[in-house]
């Protein structure tokens, strides 16, 4: 199979007969989670008379599931695989109290781990992604970053030198790789070439992807979504369980940014915070006269619900409600050396 998705059914190996396939194209099934979801009496009693057996029918059916599953994982290789995540550097923003809102850890040690950061416009999901990237590769001189823009308007002046040690910060950069997302294909696509080079670079001390960003996960799933038909949603499960696996599989932090609805709600639908670890909501704060954004978690896997703490949506720092001191976090003009807010 190539590393279309859905998989069209002209893809398999080994392939399915081209009359078949021509067939269920007139029908409009043509990717495996047509077929699958499909009842099979519907798929039979539609296709031209004589053409196939049901019992042949449910035979390719069944070949197509288990392709498209992939294969089974056993329980050494469950165990294996924690214990290497162990071994792993957690992937944190150096600001305390946005870390306790998912458990100490967006990633590595703890295991793999699908954040969603969701938000109205201009609300810091960008500053908030980047500042943990820009942070994690300062602690880890082993780590890259993947940023995958599905928009095309990831601005360079995000990256700007900053004032102090700017031959660092170069180094830095040099390990975030931006890729442009278009829809689910082109993601697909970058996440499999990112699973096939974590797996061939997996020697102690060698250069991994850690952290995985997708700005913003809305543009390419909120147009599959309907209230007509439930395939939109089928194939958004399946790209989550995607960004899931890859996760677990190598410790990384994928980290999905997505919209709000005009009601003021994560966009892509209830459901979808159920398909990831986190899910944080950024909002302007109300009745300050800093650029404050206050985060909020909305449901989690790893940490107990429904806490805030205030976010400078300007600086892409993290500020103590108490205190109001800057905390060491990332600047658009360089790093902030706890200075009085």
């Amino acid at each position: 199979m190539n590393a279309a998705f859905p998989p069209p059914l002209s893809d398999f190996t080994p392939p399915l007969p081209e009359t078949l396939v021509a067939n269920l194209a007139a029908l409009n099934i043509r990717t495996a989670p047509d077929l699958i979801f499909t009842p099979p009496a519907e798929v039979a009693r539609t296709l031209p008379a004589g053409s196939i057996t049901f019992l042949e029918l449910t035979r390719y059916i069944a070949h197509v599931t288990r392709v498209f599953a992939g294969p089974a994982v056993t329980g050494d290789e469950v165990i294996k695989g924690l214990e290497e995540s162990a071994l792993l550097e957690s992937v944190r923003s150096g600001l305390p109290a946005l870390d306790e809102l998912v458990a100490n850890s967006f990633g590595g040690a703890s295991g793999g781990r699908v954040v969603e950061i969701s938000g109205a416009s201009a609300t810091g999901k960008t500053t908030l992604a980047l500042h943990i990237i820009l942070h994690h590769l300062d602690s880890c001189s082993t780590d890259a970053a993947l940023w995958l823009d599905s928009t095309g308007d990831f601005s360079p002046t995000r990256l700007t030198t900053p004032r102090n040690e700017p031959a660092a910060h170069l180094e830095l950069l040099t390990r975030l790789n931006i890729a442009s997302a278009f829809d689910t294909a082109a993601a697909v696509r970058a996440i499999e070439a990112l699973d096939k080079e974590n797996s061939t670079n997996n020697a102690p001390r060698r250069r991994q992807f850690r952290i995985v960003v997708l700005d913003t996960l809305t543009v390419f799933l909120g147009p599959l979504l309907s209230g007509l038909s439930s395939q939109g949603h089928a194939e958004m499960t399946m790209f989550m369980r995607l960004l899931r696996a890859t996760a677990q599989k190598h410790g990384l932090c994928i980290l999905v940014l997505n919209d709000a609805t005009a009601a003021g709600h994560p966009a892509l639908g209830a459901p979808f915070t159920f398909m990831t670890d986190v899910t944080l909501w950024l909002a302007r704060a109300q009745g300050d006269d800093r650029e404050l954004r206050t985060v909020e978690v909305l449901r989690s896997r790893v940490s107990a619900p429904v806490i805030n703490v205030d976010f400078d949506g300007t600086l892409g720092v993290l500020l103590s409600k108490a205190t109001a001191v800057c905390v060491e976090g990332w600047d658009m003009d360089g790093w902030c050396q706890d200075s009085k807010s």
